[in-house]
């Protein structure tokens, strides 16, 4: 090729920055984030007037700016008049779009397309996709959204087989003819962004120049990752690699250098069509797809990863060309923490469809739909190692949104139908099993009978809480053989049945490691449900096998659930019977879980005369515990009908951070130790009163 020709060879290089924070995430969290990345990214941009780049800011945080930092948006608006910054819509609240209703996928769309409008006076044309979620559904919600093309990873592309060339242009996707532009991330220049000099990022560029004058490579990536994450705030705006800041270095070459081509995504499908049509896979980006698998396999897929890119494999390349994981709904499985939370989401958002198509839409039910918007964020849904999922006040937030939508769907419903005391099987969950779900205007009680009789959520619904969001210690592919790490063999539900020996101790229990002596955790217990106008009751029992000495003996074990509208308090009753002929001596534990929020170090501990903290382990016998959330004013009692020993033990679970581990608290647990002495046929009752205030 000669060199005039070669020197008409250029390279589309559109960039795009991505801005997202959780709904209801601490603001000292997001003003650091501010002040590292998302102020001198911009500032930095306000003094390359010719590099063009799209911003991408999730609803919550744009509201967030507004309301304390009107100076930038002031800033982003001067630079969204000069046509140097084209915003890029999405989903208000930064849901995983595909798994929320379609309804509720247009909503949340055109809620942050209304509010970029109102704000900078332009209409969107772009739709980020949180997480790269993508199902082959959405193309119908997106064009009905007048949207006219997303971001998917480069991976996605591969996964058909295309070549890393053929990622170098745009395509357009379809369902039931309705289509969407599919750009492609490029996945190298993510990877060594900010990491490496930009000299390689324009290399690279340079070694895939064409004269197809719609060829385009993308450099597409987090806002965070350029000044928060690690040492990426001093790379970036101060040192860089050789004394000139990283951003200052990529801007000016971008404007210095005549083959690479600044444009925004509008810009370029104004001039150039996308090459053709493709289908993708079910997807997401690829470490994602590894981190939804059970933790077995991720490890085995991780390794052979790490395999194939030292070529320590035969046909590395083929095989990392073809490699994937998992879908990432999978996730609802992986961790039922995320399916309870997803589910009950689904399950208001069921009742205000109800409420709306009966009686109408109006301020109220507006109010109530933007609460079930903001729990469809998808931080808690899922976890790679950094939190999500792990992360309690993010579950909170969740259930707070939730239950809050509910107290608004009741009060609008009062004048037409009564909703509250209500009690009855449904499948929240969606497993194929009913559980029975107890509301009333105080709480809502969540019960399981099929797994072994437990309750799963505990609402109260004046503060609002989830008294029971607490999680399951589970093994991580992440964890090293060093860390101390406790993994549970069950869901950290409430009121299990266990039968253990004498010599237990609350490291025992603690630690998870006792034998269990009967067969109740395998069972699905019998319900029988009453109500009256103003009580509703439940009653769980079942029938197993307790090893006594050599023997295994019957025993039938009975709990009884009773609550009253407009109070605050639950009954509970146990009863165990001893159903052989012979007396047996038996050591019966069960155990409460909670979660409450606000400061560990503010919460109360009382045992009748005594007083601790929250965070000490700890053995006592006690009739009446207090536990005090001084900061929030949440009280959570029992009044016991003996003295009992009770095991006090706080759950602990890890998330990496850059070097090492944080320590993440789940929750405190109450294990009550019941030892019993019954005759043939005898039963012994435990009785507890649970007051929440």
């Amino acid at each position: 090729m000669d060199q005039a020709t070669s020197s008409q060879k250029k390279i589309n290089f559109p960039i795009v920055f991505h801005f997202h924070q959780p709904v209801g995430n601490f603001g000292h969290i997001i003003d650091v984030a501010y002040k590292v990345s998302y102020r001198p990214l911009i500032q930095t941009l306000d003094y390359y007037p010719k590099v063009k780049v799209g911003l991408h800011f999730s609803g919550y945080l744009l509201e967030w700016l507004v309301e304390n930092k009107p100076d930038y948006i002031d800033l982003l608006k001067k630079l969204v008049d000069r046509k140097q910054v084209e915003i890029v819509g999405g989903a208000y609240y930064e849901p995983i779009i595909a798994m929320i209703p379609d309804e509720d996928k247009f909503q949340q769309i055109t809620l942050l397309r209304d509010f970029i409008r109102e704000l900078f006076s332009v209409d969107v044309e772009g739709f980020w996709l949180a997480e790269r979620v993508w199902e082959p559904h959405l193309p119908k919600i997106l064009e009905e959204a007048n949207i006219k093309y997303i971001f998917i990873d480069d991976y996605h592309l591969r996964m058909n087989g295309l070549s890393e060339e053929e990622t170098f242009y745009t395509y357009v996707t379809e369902e039931q003819g309705s289509k969407v532009n599919v750009v492609p991330i490029n996945e190298h220049l993510r990877y060594i962004t900010p990491w490496k000099p930009v000299e390689q990022t324009f290399d690279y560029l340079s070694k895939n120049l064409s004269l197809e004058p719609e060829r385009l490579i993308c450099l597409i990536d987090d806002a965070e990752k350029y000044g928060l994450w690690g040492t990426t705030h001093k790379i970036c705006y101060k040192e860089g690699y050789d004394g000139t800041p990283w951003m200052d270095k990529l801007f000016s070459m971008v404007e210095k250098t005549p083959w690479c081509r600044s444009l925004t995504l509008s810009e370029y499908f104004k001039e150039y069509k996308p090459r053709g049509l493709i289908y993708l896979p079910t997807t997401s980006y690829d470490k994602m797809s590894y981190w939804v698998l059970p933790t077995p396999e991720r490890t085995m897929l991780e390794n052979l990863i790490k395999k194939a890119k030292a070529k320590k494999l035969e046909n590395s390349q083929e095989i990392l060309k073809f490699l994937r994981g998992g879908f990432w709904r999978q996730f609802l499985v992986k961790y039922h923490e995320a399916n309870n939370m997803h589910k009950k989401m689904l399950w208001v958002r069921d009742k205000l469809r109800y409420l709306e198509a009966n009686w109408g839409r109006n301020e109220q039910t507006k109010k109530a739909a933007r609460e079930i918007y903001k729990a469809q964020c998808n931080d808690p849904y899922w976890h790679g190692q950094f939190g999500g999922v792990y992360f309690a006040f993010m579950r909170h937030n969740v259930y707070s949104y939730l239950i809050e939508a509910e107290k608004i769907i009741v009060r609008e419903s009062e004048s037409h139908q009564k909703l509250t005391p209500v009690i009855g099987p449904c499948d929240i969950d969606k497993d194929g099993w009913d559980e029975i779900l107890l509301e009333t205007s105080q709480i809502n009680i969540y019960f399981h009978p099929f797994y072994a009789g437990s309750i799963f959520e505990l609402d109260y619904k004046p503060k609002p809480i989830n008294i029971l969001n607490t999680f399951q210690r589970r093994k991580e592919a992440y964890y090293t053989k060093d860390l101390d790490f406790i993994v549970d063999r069950w869901r950290r539900y409430a009121f299990f049945d266990h039968f253990v020996e004498e010599d237990v101790t609350l490291e025992d229990v603690k630690r998870d490691r006792y034998g269990d002596l009967g067969d109740f955790l395998e069972k699905h217990y019998e319900t029988e449900i009453n109500q009256a106008e103003k009580l509703v009751n439940i009653r769980l029992s079942a029938d197993g096998q307790v090893l006594c000495g050599a023997d295994l003996v019957p025993i039938r074990v009975s709990k009884f659930f009773e609550v009253i509208e407009d109070k605050n308090q639950i009954k509970v009753i146990i009863n165990v019977k001893n159903k052989s002929e012979n007396s047996v001596e038996l050591i019966y534990l069960t155990e409460f879980p909670f979660y409450l929020t606000g400061d560990l170090n503010k919460i109360l501990f009382k045992y009748d005369k005594s007083q601790s903290d929250i965070l000490t382990d700890e053995e006592f016998s006690a009739k009446t515990i207090l536990v005090h959330a001084q900061d929030l004013d949440i009280k959570l009692k029992f009044a016991l009908s003996e003295l009992y020993t009770i095991y006090k033990y706080n759950l602990y679970t890890y998330a990496t951070t850059n070097g090492g581990y944080d320590t993440l608290y789940q929750g405190t647990v109450l294990a009550f130790r019941i030892p019993m002495k019954l005759d043939p046929e005898e039963i012994k009752s435990c009785t507890m009163n649970i007051t929440i205030e």
